[in-house]
C-alpha cells in the first residue's frame, strides 16, 4: 500500500497518451513530444502541486539544475509541454513553458515564490520548504546544497484541461 510520504509513482502510460491526444485533438494542434512528471518529492506533495497547477494557482516551478545533468536531459525551453502527474502517476494537467531561466537559490524573489503558488505564497515559506526538501535530498544522495545552488525555473501556462471561464 502506497503511503503519502512515498516517492511519486511512475507515470501510467496507458493514461498519459490518451490525455495528451485529447489535448491535441480538442485544441486542434499537433505538438511533437512532451515530458510527463510529478512535481513533488512525495505522493502527497505531488497530489497537492498537481491540484494547484490544475486550478491555475501554480504557474512556475523550480528544479535543481543537477537533476537534468545527472539524468543527461536537456534543460526545458519555452514552448515545451509538460504533463503534470499526481502522486499515483495519473495525468492531471498539461502546461506549456512560457519562460525558462537559471537562477541561484539565493536569487529567488517574492515574485517567483508567489508565481510558484505554494504554501502561503510568500518568499519566506518557499525558501523554508525548499531548503528542507533539497537538504534532505542532498543528504540522501551525497551532494552539497547551498545558496549558490543553480535552479532551473520554469514559468508556464495551463493549457489542458482548458481553464474554465468565470460565469458572467
Amino acid at each position: 500500500m502506497a503511503r503519502a510520504d512515498d516517492p511519486p509513482a511512475n507515470g501510467r502510460t496507458e493514461e498519459i497518451e490518451p490525455f495528451w491526444l485529447d489535448y491535441q485533438r480538442t485544441c486542434g494542434i499537433k505538438v511533437e513530444g512532451f515530458a510527463a512528471t510529478a512535481l513533488g518529492p512525495t505522493r502527497a506533495v505531488s497530489d497537492e502541486l498537481a491540484l494547484l497547477v490544475r486550478n491555475g494557482v501554480k504557474r512556475a516551478h523550480a528544479t535543481l539544475k543537477r537533476e537534468f545533468e545527472k539524468d543527461l536531459e536537456p534543460l526545458p525551453a519555452p514552448g515545451d509541454h509538460l504533463v503534470v502527474l499526481d502522486g499515483a502517476g495519473h495525468p492531471r494537467a498539461i502546461v506549456r513553458n512560457t519562460h525558462v531561466e537559471l537562477r541561484h537559490f539565493r536569487d529567488i524573489d517574492d515574485e517567483f515564490a508567489f508565481t510558484a503558488g505554494e504554501g502561503d505564497l510568500t518568499l519566506h515559506w518557499w525558501l523554508v520548504a525548499h531548503r528542507q526538501q533539497w537538504s534532505e535530498q542532498a543528504e540522501r544522495e551525497g551532494f552539497e546544497i547551498g545558496e549558490d545552488s543553480e535552479l532551473v525555473l520554469e514559468f508556464f501556462d495551463l493549457v489542458w484541461p482548458q481553464p474554465q471561464a468565470e460565469p458572467a
